[in-house]
């Protein structure tokens, strides 16, 4: 039986992002894909949900697929909490090890909190060559957990 799947990198291409944001689509449960011979493959049936979820089926290229911009159109996600909440914060690099290390100490922590049945959203992309954004989704209890962390890179 001869069934077509697209690769990552040919679904990024498809939508105009880096392949690592579509394995974070995979691994956030927004696009459905099944591993084969441990490569990620996905069905043109599982991209078009994708799209439909979005809102864009008209022409992909033409429309922001930023992970910013899909965090923030999709407005809630699959969650029993009273509560969500999202936050963007602008952070101007001026020292890239330091922002290496914030990151590094926000994504441990978002590890660590994802782990609870992935309640909770992360993004970030650089606005400018100076500017990254950082995008969070999820309870009060996460953003106040990733607002202690950035605190102290004020």
């Amino acid at each position: 039986m001869s069934k077509e799947f697209f690769t990552i990198d040919q679904v990024a291409a498809k939508l105009g992002v880096h392949p690592k944001t579509v394995r974070r689509y995979i691994s956030s449960g927004r696009m459905v894909a099944q591993k084969i011979a441990g490569t990620w493959r996905i069905t043109p049936k599982s991209l078009t949900a994708f799209f439909n979820a979005c809102g864009n089926l008209g022409s992909a290229q033409q429309q922001d697929h930023s992970e910013a911009n899909l965090l923030l159109q999709n407005g809630t996600f699959d969650s029993d909490q009273k509560i969500q909440a999202r936050t963007v914060v602008d952070y101007r690099v001026t020292d890239e090890d330091v922002a290496r290390e914030m990151l590094k100490e926000v994504m441990a922590m978002i590890a660590e909190h994802s782990l609870d049945a992935k309640k909770s959203r992360f993004s970030f992309e650089y606005r400018d060559s100076d500017l990254m954004r950082l995008n969070f989704l999820g309870s009060p209890s996460y953003l106040h957990a990733v607002m202690t962390i950035l605190k102290k890179y004020q």
